[in-house]
């Protein structure tokens, strides 16, 4: 059992940094425009890592979510 409980604690790690970069990433693209009212989402140096870091982020979170209902039965 400790096995498994290292590997969701990888995943759970995991999920924390890649939704930190994220979150990071998505808030330098909306904050970077202040103090105008422009977003800077929209412009590919945002917009390919916002994409790449939330598919990861989505693999991710659906990992955490089917080894937790995986270990919950056990």
């Amino acid at each position: 059992m400790a096995h498994a409980d290292n590997k969701f604690t990888a995943v759970l790690y995991s999920l924390e940094g890649v939704g930190l970069i994220f979150v990071i990433t998505f808030l330098a693209a909306y904050l970077g425009g202040l103090p105008t009212t422009n977003v800077l989402q929209n412009r590919l140096a945002f917009r390919i890592p916002l994409g790449a870091f939330g598919i990861i982020l989505l693999v991710v979170v659906l990992a955490t979510v089917v080894l937790a209902a995986r270990y919950k039965r056990q």
